[in-house]
């Protein structure tokens, strides 16, 4: 699979002109809650040579791949540092992968030591708790359900927690995460769940746990009941706009 995510990677960047600057890996496989069958979930930042941004039209900046258990999306730079510049949470992860398909020059480095002034808690919290909720809702009302499921709602329930607890941005990987389950039992027997999930189909139906259920929704309660706590924030676009500049024009001279 390594060697059809590096020539896919290659036949985006001749197809669409374009230099990839970061390639990693994104979903379970970088959380670290895998099924045999899981997808690739391949995101990358990518730039197009100067002139392209010299055009007064907005051009598309996404590029999207999908064939199989393959999923490549792709964002120009400047999308992703306007999404960096607002605390998107996907911008942080990215960052955090584990993963690496492809990296090019420092741009990565640079994101992550820029990233604590420009993480905000307000942001970050919405939008952990409502993913949470969301799978949430979707676990609740049946019987059984898929471990992908569990664990996702998991991942951002804890993810919110630590915002509350700790107001800095969340770990990528779910086994930091689970510091925060402070019950040795249920820790045990999450933690047991993530070997059985890297043994069974992604389609596979798990009796309910309603232990972990209760534990999430005590995660709402406290968390909702601090929401206001985690302060805004957006850091400076000068910062931004240099490290744009300087990205450009490093890789349009290596061209």
């Amino acid at each position: 699979m390594e060697n059809r995510i590096q020539r896919q990677l290659e036949y985006i960047e001749q197809h669409y002109g374009v230099s990839i600057l970061l390639a990693c890996e994104t979903g379970s496989r970088a959380w670290g809650f895998p099924s045999p069958d899981s997808d690739y979930d391949v995101r990358f930042i990518y730039m197009h040579p100067l002139d392209w941004y010299l055009s007064i039209d907005d051009q598309k900046d996404t590029i999207e791949y999908m064939q199989g258990e393959l999923d490549l999306v792709g964002w120009d730079i400047r999308k992703c540092l306007r999404l960096f510049r607002k605390s998107n949470a996907a911008m942080f992860e990215r960052i955090q992968s584990p993963i690496i398909y492809r990296k090019q020059g420092p741009l990565a480095a640079a994101l992550q030591r820029l990233a604590p002034d420009y993480f905000s808690g307000r942001a970050g919290l919405h939008h952990y708790m409502s993913m949470a909720f969301k799978y949430y809702k979707v676990c609740a009302g049946e019987e059984k359900v898929k471990l992908k499921s569990y664990f996702y709602m998991l991942r951002t329930a804890l993810a919110s927690l630590w915002i509350v607890e700790n107001r800095s941005i969340p770990p990528l990987a779910f086994q930091e995460l689970l510091v925060l389950v402070a019950e040795q039992d249920l820790r045990d027997k999450i933690s047991g769940l993530v070997s059985l999930k890297a043994e069974v189909a992604e389609s596979y139906l798990h009796p309910k746990h309603r232990e972990i259920e209760a534990f999430v929704e005590k995660i709402f309660l406290y968390c909702e009941s601090r929401a206001g706590e985690p302060e805004k924030n957006q850091g400076p676009t000068d910062a931004l706009n240099e490290l744009f500049r300087k990205t450009i024009e490093r890789v349009c001279h290596s061209a």
